[in-house]
C-alpha cells in the first residue's frame, strides 16, 4: 500500500523535526518547509495528503498560505490542519473560516495529533471515493473510448478503449502514452498532450497512428480531450475514436447537414462555451440577456444529448464545431 504523504510547514526546528521522526515512525511519507513562502511551493510541487501548517511564521503566515493554495485548482482540496498556541484564538476561528479542516493547539500530544491526521484523511478518502464512482459513472461511454491520462500514466481506461488497440484494461496500468503512439507525428502529438497538461491549452484534439496488438493492423485514432483536477493532480479526460474506415469524411462537422438540429444560434453559443465565455460574457457578445443564454444551453443539453458542459465540450470537439489551432 502506498504510504500517504504529510507535508509540515513550520518555523520551529525543533518541533519540525520532532513531527517528521514521530510521523515517519508511523508509516508517513514526510517531507518539511521551513516558512510559507517554501511552503506554498512544496505543496504545488508535491501534492501532499494531508498538511502541517504553524499559524504563525514570519513572512507569509499559515492563514495567508492558505488562501494561496486554495486559489490552485490541484491543491485547493488538501485537508490542513493548523498547529497554534493557546493564546491565537482569533487566528483559529479565521483559519477554520477560510476552511481549515482542523487545528491543534501547542503543546499537543502526539498521539492525539496522529489521530486527527488519520481522522482527516479517512475523510477525504471516503470523499475521493464517492466523488470517482460518480464521476466514473458520467465519464463512461461504452460506445466510445474514455481515458483519464496525467503526465505519466492512465489514470484510467475503459474497455472500449482499450480494445481499440487490441488490449486489456490491465494493460495500461503498465504502459505509457507514447507506447501506443506510433508514426512521423509522434513526437508532435505527445507534445501537444503534454502542453494540454501543463494548462497551455484547456483542450487536445490530435489525430495519430497506432497499432492493434492481435492483429497487427495500423489504425488512425483521434483523441479529444480536455483539462482536468483528477485527484489533485491535472489530467486530460476524453475520448478516443477509431478513424481508420473514415479519415474525417463523416466526422468533419457540415453545417448544412446538422444531425442534431443545432441553429446557428446554438453553433455560435457552443463555440463560444468551448472558448470559456462565461453566461455574462455569452449575453453581452451577442446581445441577449443571460436567461435567453441559460435557454441556449438547455437546448444544447438536450439536442445533444450531453449531460454537463464538459460533455457538450466534448462533443463540439468531435464534431469539429470547435476546433483547436
Amino acid at each position: 500500500m502506498k504510504k500517504k504523504k504529510i507535508l509540515i510547514i513550520e518555523d520551529d526546528m525543533s518541533l519540525r523535526e520532532n513531527l517528521t521522526d514521530f510521523l515517519f515512525e508511523k508509516g508517513y511519507e514526510v517531507t518539511v518547509a521551513v516558512d510559507g513562502v517554501t511552503g506554498v511551493q512544496s505543496v504545488i510541487q508535491q501534492l501532499p495528503d494531508l498538511i502541517l501548517c504553524d499559524i504563525t511564521m514570519p513572512g507569509m503566515n499559515g492563514l495567508e498560505l492558505l488562501k494561496t493554495i486554495q486559489q490552485i485548482k490541484t491543491t485547493s482540496a488538501i485537508p490542513l490542519i493548523f498547529i497554534t498556541a493557546r493564546v491565537e484564538k482569533e487566528d483559529i476561528r479565521a483559519g477554520m473560516q477560510l476552511g481549515a479542516d482542523d487545528y491543534i493547539t501547542k503543546p499537543f500530544d502526539l498521539n492525539e495529533l496522529l489521530q486527527t491526521i488519520r481522522v482527516r484523511i479517512e475523510k477525504q478518502e471516503r470523499i475521493q471515493k464517492a466523488y470517482d464512482e460518480k464521476f466514473y459513472a458520467l465519464i463512461d461511454n461504452p460506445q466510445l473510448g474514455v481515458f483519464i491520462y496525467s503526465e505519466n500514466k492512465f489514470e484510467y481506461v475503459n474497455n472500449t478503449f482499450a480494445k481499440l488497440f487490441g488490449l486489456n484494461v490491465e494493460d495500461f496500468e503498465k504502459i505509457n502514452i507514447d507506447e501506443i503512439i506510433v508514426g512521423e507525428r509522434s513526437e508532435v502529438v505527445l507534445e501537444k498532450i503534454k502542453k494540454a497538461i501543463k494548462g497551455i491549452q484547456e483542450f487536445v484534439q490530435v489525430k495519430f497512428e497506432a497499432f492493434h496488438k492481435d492483429t497487427k493492423k495500423k489504425l488512425f485514432v483521434e483523441i479529444y480531450a480536455n483539462l482536468i483536477n483528477y485527484r489533485g493532480i491535472p489530467a486530460l479526460v476524453g475520448n478516443a475514436v477509431d478513424i481508420s474506415a473514415k479519415e474525417d469524411k463523416t466526422s468533419i462537422f457540415n453545417p448544412n447537414d446538422n444531425t442534431d438540429n443545432l441553429s446557428k444560434r446554438e453553433i455560435q453559443i457552443l463555440q463560444q462555451v468551448c472558448q470559456g465565455c462565461t453566461t455574462a460574457e455569452i449575453a453581452k457578445v451577442n446581445n441577449i440577456g443571460p436567461r435567453t443564454v441559460d435557454t441556449h444551453r438547455y437546448n444544447l443539453l438536450a439536442k445533444t444529448a450531453c449531460k454537463n458542459t464538459p460533455e457538450l465540450v466534448l462533443y463540439a470537439l468531435r464534431k469539429k464545431i470547435f476546433v483547436i489551432e
